[in-house]
């Protein structure tokens, strides 16, 4: 039987909000960096003003895996992706104890928390702290 955990890590929402997440950063990053307005980022992305409004103002990126690509080299960044075996990978988060908590909100029908070790809930962090595509917590 598959504990929480697992649970989690084998719902495809887990991962892409995980990316989305990641790139999300990587655009904001970007702006700031530049000193971009919305329709500086638009043009330097290839985008139309009112996609970058859905990114910036709801966090809404929902991209195919081209246009990450693609926004990723743009904002100079490599999309570094990298598939591991799922028992070597939760064998290495459960010996490292990574995981307290996790919260995950916003999305299909997961707004509470999903997975919890330990009792403090207000440790958990969010998907805004990933700066890379290995996606963990």
């Amino acid at each position: 039987m598959k504990n929480n955990l697992e649970k989690i890590l084998n719902q495809p929402s887990y991962w892409i909000e995980g990316i989305n997440g990641v790139l999300y950063n990587a655009i904001i990053e970007f702006m700031e960096k530049n000193n971009f307005n919305r329709t500086q980022l638009a043009q330097n992305l290839g985008i139309s003003k009112g996609r970058v409004s859905q990114i910036l103002n709801d966090g809404e990126i929902n991209f195919s895996i081209e246009k990450i690509v693609e926004i990723s080299i743009k904002v100079g960044k490599y999309p570094v992706f990298e598939l591991e075996d799922s028992k070597v990978y939760l064998k290495k988060l459960n010996d490292t104890k990574q995981f307290k908590s996790i919260r995950i909100s916003n999305f299909n029908d997961y707004s509470t928390n999903l997975f919890e070790i330990g009792a403090n809930t207000n440790k958990t962090r969010s998907f805004e702290t990933f700066n890379h595509l290995k996606i963990a917590v």
